[in-house]
């Protein structure tokens, strides 16, 4: 991660906190700064989905330049999954909750979804690369009519105030990154993912654009692609999709 110090823009309400972190990004911003917002209007999650986003929650975006090498960049979704992971679990009560991540870079507090995470990139004009994690915390408000099952904070019993989750959601996330060392150390990063991941050794579903795969996960390879094994033994490595962990707190595709 680059040696800048954290830097704050603290917003009312926006768009997407992604895109204001790449708008600063193509106005010529250096990086490692957070953009969080007490609302989003137009907030969206992975394939474009929708993220419901009222007050109560935490909307963070933090903006990366060149944050590694383009081939160690397919590693970032899951060290943005541990560092917030390993943030939320610094916070008073969470301790008491089992607080796992599902591939890629869901959070679940207790089997049920709580953060999600969506990473975008763009090239700038002047040859940078931007890459912006995005985080939406439930702390106050959950969602309704979601395809699995979702909680929040409060509803687990973690009474730390949005900010305070900011705090240690910045803080877990800053910290992976530097354990991650722009890449040359991801097998680290991996090896905490896997130490906290859910679903390891269960059956489950992956939903792909053009295919739905069955399969037990197994394990991550070296690059973070999931390892499915099937009846017959055979074995696929995927790097992108939507887990379902079948028979998992009512998890189903």
């Amino acid at each position: 991660m680059s040696r800048l110090p954290r830097r704050h823009l603290a917003l009312d309400e926006v768009g997407s906190t992604n895109v204001v972190a790449l708008d600063a990004a193509r106005a010529g911003d250096p990086g490692s700064l957070w953009v969080t917002a007490e609302r989003q209007s137009a907030g969206r999650g992975r394939r474009a989905r929708p993220w419901v986003s009222e007050r109560g929650n935490l909307y963070a975006s933090l903006l990366l330049i060149d944050p590694a090498g383009m081939v160690d960049l397919q590693n970032l979704p899951l060290v943005a999954a541990v560092g917030v992971r390993n943030g939320l679990a610094t916070l008073e009560g969470a301790a008491r909750r089992d607080i796992r991540i599902k591939w890629p870079n869901d959070i679940l507090v207790n089997g049920r979804k709580c953060v999600g995470i969506l990473l975008e990139s763009e090239r700038l004009s002047d040859g940078r690369f931007a890459i912006v994690i995005g985080c939406g915390v439930n702390v106050e408000n959950v969602p309704d009519d979601t395809p699995y099952p979702v909680t929040g904070l409060r509803r687990e019993g973690v009474t730390a105030s949005v900010s305070d989750v900011f705090a240690a959601l910045a803080t877990g996330v800053e910290q992976a990154l530097a354990l991650w060392q722009r890449g040359r150390n991801f097998s680290a990063v991996r090896q905490t993912w896997i130490d906290h991941a859910a679903g390891i050794g269960m059956p489950c579903t992956v939903r792909m654009n053009n295919a739905v795969i069955e399969g037990t996960f197994v394990d991550l390879d070296d690059t973070g692609r999931l390892i499915l094994a099937d009846d017959s033994g055979g074995r696929r490595s995927i790097s992108a999709g939507d887990l379902f962990l079948l028979g998992s707190s009512g998890d189903a595709p």
